[in-house]
């Protein structure tokens, strides 16, 4: 039986807001967290002991409302610019209205702040400050030169925190592993950057690109590229030849071809890819959680 015309568009609906909120980064955020319990944090033949654990999930599912809303709010002070440097896709999620989308922040943002509460105090606030830096993020720091990307990178990664604030970690090796893939993160925001030139220019937003010039926006690139020798080479010298020491290998081999090819790129579409093969370094980086137990 052929779908009616409001069943066709609640479906449109819904792939708009899928679209929206970025569904496959959140669920690479989720895949994340829980191999990070069952692997990282824990002995790995007691996952069955973490994933029975409420509190677990509920830190989770905060963080992934949370993120959400994130991408929400993000994409409604972000559409003039998204016009110009994406408009199939913007006009695609326009399905959904702005009041329509804005509500749904606040219902997402309230979720995920009744799920850290059923989690403890502690997790409660702490989602209370990412939540509120996510909406900051997007209302002001983004536009400031370098502290815009910077903080991106490290929202994308914070709520690993909220994993770590509940199971007390203090563990060094975890923690620089965490600041090599921060590094990757913050490159792929500048080659994003990069890609959004345009739309930057003409909206008036002073990103590094916009403000240093391709140039020196590559010398850059370059010069984080070399700094993640530091964390990889401490994490090489705890592990050696053995478990994330070969995906380090990898990483660092997949951030200097990278690099290589910035080194020759100058239209848009050369930046798309580059910010593909930095999408599946970070995922990668993810997968490889399970060679950190």
């Amino acid at each position: 039986m052929a779908l009616r015309r409001r069943d066709k568009i609640q479906i449109y609906k819904l792939s708009a807001l899928l679209s929206l909120v970025r569904w496959y980064n959140i669920f690479f955020l989720a895949l994340a967290q829980y191999l990070t319990v069952i692997f990282v944090l824990n002995q790995p033949q007691h996952w069955r002991g973490y994933l029975l654990d409420p509190k677990v999930h509920f830190i989770v599912f905060a963080s992934l409302f949370s993120v959400a809303a994130g991408y929400i709010i993000n994409n409604f002070y972000d559409l003039e610019k998204d016009l110009i440097n994406r408009p199939k896709k913007t006009f695609y999620e326009k399905i959904l209205k702005q009041s329509t989308a804005l509500r749904l922040y606040f219902v997402f943002t309230f979720t995920s702040l009744i799920l850290a509460y059923s989690a403890s105090l502690n997790v409660f606030l702490f989602f209370g400050a990412y939540n509120f830096s996510l909406w900051f993020y997007s209302h002001k720091l983004k536009k400031i030169t370098f502290i815009g990307n910077m903080m991106a990178a490290l929202l994308s990664i914070t709520p690993f925190f909220a994993i770590f604030l509940y199971f007390r970690l203090e563990d060094l090796l975890i923690l620089t592993y965490v600041s090599f893939l921060l590094l990757v993160i913050f490159i792929r925001e500048i080659v994003k950057d990069l890609e959004a030139l345009k739309g930057d220019v003409i909206v008036g937003y002073p990103t590094l690109p916009v403000t240093l010039g391709l140039k020196r926006t590559k010398w850059l690139i370059a010069f984080f590229t070399f700094s993640g020798l530091i964390p990889a080479s401490l994490i090489f010298y705890k592990v050696g030849f053995s478990g994330i020491g070969y995906f380090l290998i990898f990483g660092l081999a997949g951030l200097f071809f990278s690099a290589g090819l910035l080194a020759f790129a100058e239209k848009r579409e050369h930046f798309h890819y580059l910010n593909y093969l930095y999408r599946l370094l970070i995922i990668g980086g993810i997968l490889s959680l399970v060679l950190l137990s």
